[in-house]
């Protein structure tokens, strides 16, 4: 159950920006393919990696500001990752 890792409420598949098929392909990079990923735990994985990366990209921005840029480059991201990853 998506509470065992920690996620209270799973959101509406319609609420997310995320498609859930792309999602399942990433949760099942790893594991058996005797395993099936339930619909409620894609669209909690898609909720958490919609946050993550919402947290990245604001992050990113404020560092393209930083460097007096309105262009969020790789560099932002990387930059990021070596501050706070």
């Amino acid at each position: 159950m998506s509470d065992d890792f920690g996620v209270g409420q799973v959101v509406d598949k319609e609420d997310l920006e995320l498609p859930v098929a792309p999602v399942d392909r990433i949760a099942r990079l790893e594991i058996d393919d005797s395993y099936r990923v339930a619909m409620d735990a894609r669209i909690a994985l898609a909720d958490i990696l919609e946050d993550y990366a919402d947290n990245v990209a604001k992050a990113a921005a404020v560092l393209a500001r930083h460097a007096d840029r309105r262009t969020v480059k790789a560099e932002d991201i990387e930059t990021y990752f070596e501050l706070f990853g």
